[in-house]
């Protein structure tokens, strides 16, 4: 009897533990007119490829120098100071994502958006990195 009252209790009590939040994939567009422009996460989120039915693209008036994507950063230098825009994806748990902002150059500009909300770095110091943070999904 005793063991049926254990088992039974035991069933319940992982059948209350909350499941993990559930990770979703977000879209974000980006533009630079800098050289050179890095974005990373500063908190769990990462990039990941497009999902099934979705791609990425990456147009730039000039041409790109160079692309890297990892999980936690991008960073792209183009073949002069001209227009780059691309579409992104991030998974994360959170509906707020914590960024970095790079630019290379003291009069251009990198933003960065989400369908909620725009982060815009366009301040005239050279090298200048900006803390931002994303809203990604209103509740």
């Amino acid at each position: 009897m005793k063991a049926l009252v254990f088992a039974a209790l035991a069933a319940l009590s992982t059948s209350v533990v909350a499941a993990p939040a559930e990770e979703t994939i977000y879209e974000l567009e980006f533009e630079t007119d800098s050289n050179w422009t890095s974005i990373e996460i500063r908190d769990d989120a990462v990039f990941v490829n497009a999902p099934a039915g979705e791609s990425m693209n990456v147009t730039a008036k000039d041409g790109l120098r160079s692309f890297t994507i990892s999980p936690k950063k991008i960073h792209l230098r183009s073949r002069t100071r001209g227009l780059v825009n691309m579409n992104l994806f991030v998974k994360s748990k959170n509906n707020v994502l914590g960024l970095t902002i790079c630019k290379g150059s003291p009069s251009s500009y990198t933003w960065i958006k989400s369908g909620q909300s725009k982060q815009k770095n366009d301040l005239k110091e050279k090298d200048h990195c900006e803390q931002a943070a994303l809203v990604l999904q209103l509740f």
